[in-house]
Order: structure tokens, then sequence, then C-alpha cells
């Protein structure tokens, strides 16, 4: 491996687990949220600009009050309420596909679906999850540097920067491909009363991940969802370790282990490299909103979480393979 693949994965595995014991020791709410910023911020060749950042976290607080305060008046109003949330979606996808990247549309969704959901519930709760949030994402980005103070990146290659040069599409189309698999989803999921944030979470994540694709196609398909049962049967089996011994340096050494080994599968050339990132993500959610759940999911089991969250993926999958079937997408100049 060479000496940047392997400052990589232990930038990963240092920063994740980081914030994924502090998360542990401390009890802050929705920590695995923190946990999954940071494995996302840790993934990038370099350091977000410290101006990017701020205007990121800034973004992240106002548009959790926003979306609170909306939320807590239409409530009462369930037609109105669930065309605010479809609003939301597309608005959140109209400002990822605009260039604000995959991170951003994250939260973006999580101010358009979680926030919602959860004022429905309780907007003591939701209230909490307005503050903390942003504060997540700040701590988060505050590991993240400093895992690249600690560890530097080598500054990138050409090569490197021509492939991370957003392919030309038509975003118009784009939106509309990712609305009509969104919405559809957040509709249902509303509409039956369910109420696990985490699933929602894991929805907007996944969403972005899919839709920064420039085609769907089976071959994708078959590598997300690789990629997620990879990631539930890891949650699997570091549930049961729990469960066989239950002290807390347990979930901390196998947050280590984990992201060390999925990094360092991420950088390999075997077929499965493909699915690492999305595999750790996958198992942060569901592992980590196991043993450390928010609200009155405490008694949410592994295998229950790893239900909801293959159930969720599957339908964003297919639908995604759907709607590439009957509407792929087109480049701009196509499209003109």
């Amino acid at each position: 491996m060479r000496t940047e693949d392997r400052n990589s994965v232990v930038r990963l595995a240092l920063g994740v687990t980081g914030v994924f014991s502090l998360g542990l020791f401390l009890g802050w709410p929705l920590a695995v949220v923190g946990a999954v910023f940071t494995a996302l911020f840790l993934q990038a060749p370099a350091a977000l600009p410290l101006a990017a950042f701020a205007k990121l976290f800034v973004f992240s607080i106002g548009l959790m009050f926003i979306s609170f305060l909306l939320s807590s008046v239409f409530a009462p109003y369930p037609v109105v309420f669930l065309i605010l949330v479809a609003i939301g979606i597309i608005l959140s996808f109209m400002w990822s596909v605009s260039g604000a990247g995959v991170l951003p549309g994250v939260i973006a969704l999580m101010g358009a679906l979680m926030i919602p959901n959860l004022v429905l519930q309780s907007q003591d709760l939701a209230l909490v999850l307005v503050f903390w949030i942003p504060l997540n994402l700040l701590f988060a980005g505050f590991i993240s540097t400093l895992m690249f103070v600690l560890i530097p990146a080598a500054p990138p290659t050409a090569a490197q920067k021509k492939t991370n040069t957003s392919p030309d599409f038509d975003p118009h189309r784009r939106i509309a491909r990712m609305s009509l698999v969104t919405v559809p989803f957040a509709m249902a999921f509303f509409v039956s009363g369910a109420s696990a944030l985490l699933v929602l979470f894991f929805v907007a994540l996944l969403s972005q991940q899919l839709a920064a694709m420039p085609s769907m196609g089976k071959t994708v398909a078959k590598a997300m969802l690789t990629a997620n049962l990879l990631g539930a049967a890891v949650s699997i089996i570091c549930y049961e370790i729990n469960v066989i011994a239950p002290v807390i340096l347990t979930p901390i050494l196998l947050g280590f282990f984990i992201c060390l080994t999925l990094g360092a599968l991420g950088k390999s050339q075997v077929p499965l490299a493909a699915a690492a990132g999305s595999a750790l993500t996958t198992v942060l959610i569901v592992y980590g909103g196991s043993i450390a759940p928010f609200s009155d999911e405490a008694d949410v089991k592994s295998i229950t979480r790893v239900l909801q969250v293959a159930s969720a993926a599957i339908f964003v999958i297919i639908a995604y393979v759907v709607v590439d079937e009957f509407w792929p997408e087109q480049e701009r100049r196509a499209a003109q």
C-alpha cells in the first residue's frame, strides 16, 4: 500500500474512532451522526477549507431552525405539512446539484426529513436535534481538520484533479430523477407514522451518494447493494460481540478495527473496494445507532435496525434502477 493511502486509512480510523468513542463516553444526542460526518470529511483527499466549513456550519444552523419553525407551525395541517416536506426535499436536491456537494446536500435533506418527523413526535426532542446536528458537524469538522494537521495529506496530482471534476449533466433532469425516488419514500414514511430517525438519515446519505453518480445502471446498483449488505453483516457481528463483552472498550476497539479494515479495503484493488466507503457509513449508522440510540429508540436491537435500514436501501436502490431504466440521465448538451 502506498504511503499516502496508508496515511489516509490511519486518519480515517483515528478520527472516526475518536468521535465515536467520545460520543459513547459523553452520551451526546445522535453522536453516530457526528461519526458519519467525520468519516465523510476524512474520505476526502484534503481537509475542507476553513471558510467553506464556516459557511457549512452557519448553513446547518439556519436550516435546522427554519425547518423546526415551519414544521411546528404546519404540523396540525397534514396535507400542507407533507407538501412542505416534499418541497424541502426538492430544494435540498437543487442545492446539492447546484454545486454544493454531497455533505451539504445530506445536511439539507436532514433538515427536510428528520426535523419534521421528530416535530410530529415531540417538539422538545426536535429542538434538541436542531442544536445537536450543527454541533455534531462542528465537532466532526474539528476532529477531521486535526487529523489532517497531524497526518498531512499529499497535494492532489493533476490526474486526481481531473478525476474530481464534475461530469457535464442536465441538472433539471437529475433533480427530477432524485425527487422521483426520495419523495415517494418520504411520503410513505410520514403517512405510516414511522419514527426511525436513523433510517431517514441513512436515506438522505444514500440518496446523495447515488445522485452523485452520473449514471445509475445495474453495475452501480449491485455495488451499492453489496456495500449495504456488507455493512449490515458487519453490524450484526459487532452487535453480537458487544452482547458477549458488554463493556465500553468493546465498541471502541471494534470501531477502530472496522475503520482500519474498511479503510484498507477501500484503498485496495479488489472488486469490493468501491463498496468500502458506503459499508463504513452503514456500519456506523446501524451498529452505532443500536448501542447509542436517540429518544425513544433505546430498545431497538441491532437486527431490527438492520431490517429497517436494509428495507430503506432496497427501496431506494431499486427505485433508482427503475427511474434510470425509463428516464436515464443525459448530458447537458444532449438535453438542449
